[in-house]
C-alpha cells in the first residue's frame, strides 16, 4: 500500500509566516508556512478533520472502517477506495506521478456529502540534482442508491522543489561562494474558509515560495551571473509565486480561485 503522504500536507507541519510586503524579501529559512490545527469548521457547519491510519485505511477518529459514521480513504489491491459506514466506492485516478492519500477529510452540510483528497507527485533527477512537485486532487462523494459516487472537484498545487546546478571546477565554486547548487522551494497551506455561514464549503490555498542563493531562476544559467558574496546566500521570497487563492464552488458544481494561478514552473514542473 502506498502510504497516505503526510509530510505532503502541508497544512498540517511547516513554522513560519511568509513576509506580508509585496516586495521580494530574503531570509537565511527556507520558506515555510504555520500550520492549521484541525479540526477546522465553518459558521456554515462544514468541518476539515485528519484522518488516522488504521491498517490499510485512514479513517475519521482512527476507527475501524465499516463502523458507523465512518469515513475511510483506502487502497485495495491497488486500487484507492473512499468509504462510509462500510460501503466503498472507487476514487478515478487520471494523470501521472505516484498516488498516495490526503490525510484530510471534509464533511459538507450539503445531502451527508463529504470530500477526501489524492496526492500525485511527479519526479525528476538531475546530473548533480533532481526535482519534485505534487498536487491535491479534492473528490465530493456522494450518498446515492445504492452506494456512493465519487467525482472530482479541484486539483490544487500541494508542493515543490527543486535543486540544480553545480559547480565543476574550483574556480565555479569560487565565483558561486561556495553554494553550487540553485534551490527551490514552493509550499501550500489549505485550510476552510471559516467565515462561510450557509452552503458548500469555500477553500483557501496559501503558498510561499522562494530560491537560493538569492532571487535565481532555472532559465538562466547561474554561472553566467556576477560572482556571488556571502550576503547573497540567502533565501529570496518569490512575490508572484507566494499569493493567498479562494476557491468557491460553482454552478456546475466543480471549484474555481477568486483570480487565477501563475504558473510557477520553476517550482511546479520537477
Amino acid at each position: 500500500m502506498k502510504h497516505l503522504m503526510i509530510a505532503a500536507a502541508v497544512l498540517l507541519a511547516s513554522a513560519c509566516t511568509p513576509p506580508a510586503a509585496e516586495e521580494e524579501a530574503v531570509s537565511t529559512a527556507e520558506p515555510a508556512l504555520p500550520g492549521v490545527t484541525l479540526p477546522v469548521a465553518d459558521q456554515a457547519g462544514n468541518r476539515m478533520e485528519a484522518l488516522t491510519q488504521n491498517g490499510a485505511a485512514w479513517c475519521t477518529g482512527g476507527a475501524t472502517p465499516g463502523t458507523e459514521h465512518t469515513r475511510c480513504v483506502q487502497t485495495d489491491n491497488g486500487e484507492w477506495q473512499a468509504s462510509f459506514g462500510g460501503v466503498a466506492a472507487s476514487i478515478p485516478v487520471s494523470g501521472e506521478g505516484e498516488v498516495s492519500g490526503w490525510p484530510v477529510v471534509i464533511s459538507s452540510t450539503l445531502v451527508a456529502r463529504f470530500y477526501v483528497g489524492l496526492v500525485q507527485t511527479e519526479q525528476q533527477m538531475y546530473s548533480g540534482g533532481g526535482g519534485s512537485a505534487a498536487r491535491v486532487t479534492l473528490y465530493e462523494v456522494t450518498p446515492t442508491d445504492p452506494g456512493f459516487s465519487v467525482a472530482p472537484l479541484v486539483t490544487l498545487p500541494l508542493s515543490g522543489e527543486a535543486t540544480i546546478r553545480a559547480c565543476f571546477d574550483a574556480e565555479d565554486e569560487a565565483q558561486r561562494a561556495g553554494a553550487c547548487q540553485d534551490h527551490y522551494s514552493f509550499v501550500t497551506r489549505i485550510t476552510l474558509d471559516e467565515s462561510v455561514t450557509d452552503g458548500a464549503p469555500r477553500f483557501i490555498l496559501e503558498t510561499v515560495a522562494g530560491s537560493y542563493p538569492g532571487r535565481v531562476t532555472r532559465n538562466a544559467d547561474s554561472l553566467e551571473a556576477p560572482p556571488l558574496t556571502q550576503a547573497d546566500l540567502v533565501w529570496a521570497r518569490d512575490p508572484t509565486c507566494s499569493f493567498r487563492r479562494t476557491y468557491s464552488r460553482g454552478a456546475d458544481g466543480l471549484y474555481s480561485p477568486d483570480q487565477p494561478l501563475p504558473a510557477c514552473a520553476d517550482y511546479l514542473e520537477p
